[in-house]
């Protein structure tokens, strides 16, 4: 991996290693513990009052970090990726960058990054908490997201993970609409603990995983710190090297097959003449000679495939999926350091301080970039190109522009450039340090905390091999331009790969037309806070509880393309910059109410009600609130509920975003109309409607039109007058956990969801924007969508807008259950299981209607696609023996879907096992896990809509991954 440190990441480096050097003295303990969670009363998440945990009024789903070893997986993302609740989510197998370019909101691509999004509806309504505490959000230098990456937290030093699955803006404010994930890092862990992973999948020998970290704690009465230091590996999978997506069409060997989706840009040269040559399609023929001098191709416009060219057909196209292009998999390499400090002033008043700091440097590639001239190109300079008849390598004899009707589309490979290479390099610093305790009025304590954080995030991302569409006009143009100006020389597109199949373009030639892209993007947190709770009057329930808080945040971002990208100068993807901040101050309240206690139809009954308002600089003050009822029927039967709304404020890249462009895979339903072409020629296999028919006339476009281009082009940016996003969430849930002596532990819930959410920040989906236009000729949709002059669509105009809403429902199902210990030592069985009833999207038109899509049971063929299975779950059963020895072995399931083009995905079930055994050597301080992740080798379901044949959402790459850990403790 490469490495770019900066100047302001060596600062933060050296601030992380000054917190750490704070730590005051303290004596290591000999025994290695993990502190046991306490049955007095704590903070749980989802509120802010200190209460029993057994008595949680709003349904949290706990993950231990044995929970998370078991998965066998190094990224903690991932871990909690494979969780029923959580949905489609930007992870390692994303490889895009050279596709989508920018999505709409500002978020850059996350290249890199692994992200959750809770009840499906995108991470960006999922809040992120570090000990209670907003943590800072990650990008990966192509945008200014809101989002975390989950690479920033270090797995070795957490205790546990509570998630939230109910919405908590009351409690938590703006992003809680999903859901909480909090992470509670070990802060009294003492000794020494060392772990080692290596894995790999076995029957391919790629994808290699090593991990390594150290957990070092300690301390005396007055003062406790914890140091963690981990270094992660994730080796990449080429798409390459799987049967499945090593052509886009899954499961083949060739390109010339039905359906295909290769690439019309060919090493050789696709030529699509305009109407005054002919309008011919048209590839040069392997192993034509083209030096510019004495052999030139023949070309005869009166029989244009004789001599050097023939036919395009699908057996010419490009396989961008072949050897060393694409990445089914990205590699990643994170360096995660992470301090605790505690320090009592007083018996009453702690001192804390806590620093993190994570470089993460990984890469995603692409085959060679395309050049596009002509229609279709998504760029000014490539829509309008010049060709020179006086150039050299021109083959027609003829200058070729769109406007002089010589030229319609030009596409070429240029595999002499080497294939697109990104390269993040990004650093995350978090630093928080406070005061917290407790003081007395009469005979009641209250507890209160006062929290200062600052976080920073630096992304830089690095593009070799791209092209500069610029100098290639001026390299293409009238040759005497080129003549003077310095270093150019006139560039060779029609030479194909040449007789000896090395390639026509030259080094000369590529120094001067291609360029390193480097883009940029840095975002900031200050953040402060403070909170206190207590018991404020007896009832004859309980005590009447209360918590209030005050919180200001000041959020900075930036992101700072290169110049030449900027300028729309590039081949590649255009994008504009983004500057801005915001901030927001505010204030909640929150009351517990017992209202019946030791009745006989209830052992305990209370309210909880919580209010928070919030004041954004940008979109205004909006208030939430919550009101929650927990109702324990007896010792082993509890009944909760809670209804709540929330709020969503828009991102700096969503308000500030600059105009960016992102390609979309999309059919235009005016290509080939009538039916005429083909689908392999970039047209389709039947007519249109009548309807279609006469509407894309009216449109200008002529019949017979092949949409050369698979992808479209759509522009977006961001709206400094977004509002927040609203939501409001119903919940219900029973949970069953009866004292039997035939185990040690047994419970049992289920809890229902109905979520809704207005005001959904986005732009009207690209494709939807086509049909409609296309449909019904109304200009409120055609406004948007440029046309150019062969009728093909240049661009889509979807500016983000506060035009969207989500309706979700569904339930949640746990089961957990440890047997009694006995002879053969102990038995468990856990479950978690979510079942979607009801997933719809709807998107407000201009003339005031809604496009309302369904996407319950459903798989999108999105760039960033997404899962909606009706049913995900995951059941472990586990054994631990009474002789050092346990085993565990875990079931994936996800149910089967159904794509837009009619296509099933199956549904799949994957079975990953685990055995650890501790020898009896060094005191038992060696601990050895071996395991298999998708044990028997079950190849995921064909997706035939994704460009790598499976989905990279909701399954498995195929491959069986066998792993090793060593934990060592030293006793």
């Amino acid at each position: 991996m490469k490495k770019y440190p900066t100047a302001k990441s060596r600062l933060l480096v050296g601030t992380f290693l000054t917190v750490c050097a704070v730590a005051p003295p303290a004596t290591v303990q000999a025994q290695s513990t993990s502190a046991e969670p306490s049955l007095e009363e704590i903070v749980v998440t989802g509120s802010r009052i200190r209460r029993d945990p057994l008595n949680e009024i709003a349904p949290i789903m706990n993950i231990g970090i044995d929970d998370i070893d078991q998965t066998g997986v190094t990224n903690l993302g991932a871990a909690l990726q494979q969780l029923p609740i959580t949905g489609s989510a930007v992870n390692t197998r994303f490889n895009v960058p050279g596709n989508s370019g920018f999505p709409q909101d500002g978020s850059g691509i996350g290249a890199g990054a692994v992200q959750l999004s809770l009840r499906n509806i995108g991470a960006k309504r999922t809040l992120i908490l570090v000990d209670g505490r907003r943590w800072i959000a990650g990008a990966s230098a192509s945008g200014v997201p809101s989002v975390v990456d989950m690479n920033t937290i270090p797995a070795n030093m957490i205790q546990r993970i509570e998630i939230l699955q109910d919405g908590a803006s009351a409690i938590y404010g703006s992003d809680a609409i999903g859901g909480v994930v909090n992470v509670i890092t070990n802060k009294n862990f003492d000794g020494l603990k060392f772990d080692y992973h290596i894995g790999q999948y076995l029957g391919d020998g790629d994808g290699q995983d090593t991990d390594f970290s150290a957990l070092w704690g300690g301390g005396n009465d007055d003062a406790h710190f914890v140091f963690s230091a981990s270094y992660t590996e994730e080796g990449e999978v080429l798409t390459s090297d799987r049967a499945r997506s090593a052509f886009p069409v899954p499961d083949t060997t060739s390109c010339d097959v039905s359906g295909t989706r290769c690439s019309s840009f060919t090493p050789q040269g696709r030529f699509i003449l305009g109407p005054n040559l002919g309008g011919s399609s048209l590839t040069l023929n392997q192993g034509a000679l083209n030096d510019g001098g004495a052999n030139v191709p023949a070309f005869d416009p009166n029989n244009p495939t004789a001599g050097d060219f023939s036919s395009f057909t699908s057996a010419d196209r490009f396989n961008y999926n072949g050897p060393g292009f694409n990445y089914l998999r990205t590699p990643s390499e994170r360096v995660n350091l992470f301090t605790h400090v505690d320090y009592a002033l007083s018996e009453d008043i702690n001192l804390f301080a806590r620093a993190s700091y994570t470089n993460r440097t990984s890469d995603t590639r692409g085959a060679p970039e395309p050049l596009c001239l002509g229609n279709d190109c998504g760029n000014a300079i490539l829509n309008n190109f010049f060709i020179s008849a006086d150039n050299p390598y021109n083959p027609f004899g003829a200058d070729l522009s769109v406007a002089n009707g010589n030229l319609d589309f030009f596409g070429r490979r240029p595999l002499e450039s080497g294939p697109r290479l990104f390269y993040q390099d990004v650093d995350t610093f978090f630093v928080s340090t406070g005061l917290e305790g407790k003081f007395g009025v009469g005979d009641r304590s209250f507890y209160w905390d006062a929290t200062l954080s600052y976080g920073d995030n630096q992304g830089f991302q690095e593009k070799e091999n791209s092209h500069n569409a610029a100098r290639l006009q001026v390299a293409m143009g009238d040759p005497s331009v080129c003549a003077a100006t310095p270093n150019c020389v006139p560039f060779n597109f029609f030479g194909g790969q040449g007789p000896d199949g090395n390639g026509s373009i030259t080094q000369e030639m590529l120094d001067f037309v291609t360029y390193t892209q480097r883009d940029f993007s840095e975002q900031t947190l200050e953040d402060f806070a403070f909170n206190i709770s207590g018991d404020i009057a007896s009832l004859p329930a309980g005590e009447l509880a209360f918590a209030a808080g005050f919180e200001y945040r000041d959020h900075q971002g930036a992101f700072r393309p290169d110049p030449i990208a900027a300028r729309g100068e590039t081949a590649g993807i255009p994008s504009g910059a983004t500057s801005g901040a915001f901030d927001v101050t505010e204030v909640y309240g929150e009351l517990n109410v017992p209202l019946i206690a030791d009745a006989s139809f209830a052992k305990y009954l209370e309210l909880n009600v919580a209010v928070r308002s919030s004041d954004y600089s940008t979109s205004g003050s909006e208030g939430t609130y919550k009101a929650g009822l927990l109702w324990q029927v007896n010792d082993a039967l509890s009944l909760r509920s809670s209804l709540s709304t929330g709020l969503r404020a828009p991102g700096i890249g969503e308000l500030f975003g600059g105009a960016a462009r992102a390609d979309f895979t999309f059919l235009d339903p005016c290509a080939d109309y009538l039916g005429q072409l083909g689908s392999n020629n970039g047209g389709r296999d039947a007519a249109q409607s009548q309807t279609i028919i006469s509407n894309c006339a009216a449109l200008g476009v002529p019949a017979g039109t092949a949409q050369t281009n698979p992808q479209l082009s759509a522009v977006s940016a961001g709206n400094a007058n977004l509002k927040a996003e609203t939501s409001e969430s119903l919940t219900a849930g029973i949970v069953f956990n009866p004292n039997v002596d035939w185990a040690e532990r047994f419970t049992a819930s289920l809890d229902f969801y109905d979520l809704e959410i207005d005001d959904a920040i986005q732009g009207i989906d690209p494709g939807d924007l086509i049909n409609a236009c296309v449909n019904t000729g109304d200009p409120f949709f055609c406004s948007g969508i440029e046309r150019g002059g062969s009728g093909r669509v240049n661009l889509v105009n979807n500016q983000l807008q506060n035009i969207g809403g989500i309706e979700a429902s569904g339930a949640d199902v746990m089961f957990n259950f440890h047997s009694n210990a006995n002879a053969a030592g102990q038995f468990t069985a856990k479950m978690n299981a979510t079942f979607l009833d009801k997933y719809i999207e709807r998107t407000a038109n201009p003339d005031g209607s809604e496009t309302i899509n369904d996407r319950t049971g459903t798989h999108t063929d999105e760039t960033f696609e997404r899962a909606f299975p009706e049913l995900r779950a995951t059941t472990t059963l586990g054994w631990n023996s009474n002789a050092n020895w346990n085993g565990s072995v875990s079931f994936r399931y996800t149910d089967s879907m159904e794509t837009a083009s009619g296509e099933t995905l199956d549904s799949a079930l994957f079975t990953d096992v685990q055995f650890s055994f501790i020898p009896p050597i060094a005191n038992d301080s060696v601990k050895l896990t071996v395991g298999l992740n998708n044990a028997f080798d079950e190849d995921p379901p064909v997706l035939d809509t994704s460009l790598v044949g499976l989905s990279l959402v909701s399954h498995d790459i195929p491959g069986r991954v066998g792993y090793l850990r060593i934990s060592y403790t030293p006793q």
